[in-house]
């Protein structure tokens, strides 16, 4: 084994030995490493393992910073077109959506949360396919699939939930149910990856809930809970994962 670990370096056994491997897998893999003395030989085994592992592994933290970006975008499109760049402040722009049927504000609201949806949603996977071609590993892996169910399984409720609050006039708790869903979502794909989702999960949560206490400061803490916390989010997930892998992947094709 000692012989083994020649080959690879710390950094990336520390990343690729998680909980969920399959012992037989990854004892086999090294044994048949102690036979061979081409070091990308190596590499290639231990990218099998990480595909055979229970993780979904193409997660990059760019993925975040382009959410976080989107947020951003739709926050402040509705703070100078819906609120009138702070003309309106945002309880009284709640309390004139309740005096009657405004459709087109609604029609509005409706219209921004689905371009940061949508261009959320396809710039995430627009980088995690790219970043999953970089380390040449399987995109569409069933650890990806199990995670996309049941990421949207939960979104998929809280955006009916959420459509239903529009359509019944309570627009306090949207911007609060909308953060508490997603967090909850997260929370339930973490399990099918690597990355720190979990505590991502929770802050969502948590600014979710004070966004129902505090729903006067919805938008606020919409917008920092989708923009700001995914920006850090990903920053942090990038100097931790990312670039570190970049960088042994280029050493890998040097040799």
């Amino acid at each position: 084994m000692r012989y083994a670990s020649f080959f690879i370096p710390a950094p990336f056994i520390n990343y690729c030995t998680f909980k969920n491997f399959s012992f037989t897998l990854f004892f086999k893999v090294l044994l048949e490493m102690e036979t061979k003395n081409n070091p990308s030989e190596d590499l290639k085994h231990i990218r099998q393992m990480m595909e055979a592992s229970s993780k979904f592994l193409s997660l990059s933290g760019l993925s975040g910073i382009a959410v976080g970006s989107f947020a951003l975008a739709g926050s402040a499109i509705a703070y100078f077109i819906l609120l009138e760049g702070g003309t309106l402040k945002y309880d009284e722009f709640l309390q004139v959506l309740n005096r009657g049927n405004h459709f087109p504000f609604r029609t509005a609201m409706l219209l921004n949360a689905l371009f940061v949806l949508f261009s959320a949603l396809i710039s995430a996977w627009y980088i995690s396919y790219r970043t999953s071609k970089k380390r040449k590993l399987k995109f569409w892996t069933p650890s990806a699939k199990k995670m996309v169910w049941s990421l949207f399984s939960v979104l998929s409720v809280g955006g009916i939930f959420c459509l239903l609050l529009l359509y019944n006039g309570y627009f306090r708790l949207i911007a609060a149910s909308m953060l508490l869903f997603y967090g909850l979502a997260l929370l339930h794909a973490s399990k099918y990856s690597m990355q720190n989702i979990s505590a991502l999960a929770y802050t969502e949560i948590t600014i979710g809930l004070l966004a129902t206490l505090f729903h006067n400061y919805g938008l606020l803490l919409w917008t920092l809970g989708f923009g700001f916390v995914h920006i850090v989010y990903g920053i942090v997930m990038y100097f931790k994962y990312d670039r570190p892998l970049a960088k042994l992947h280029a050493k890998q094709q040097q040799k």
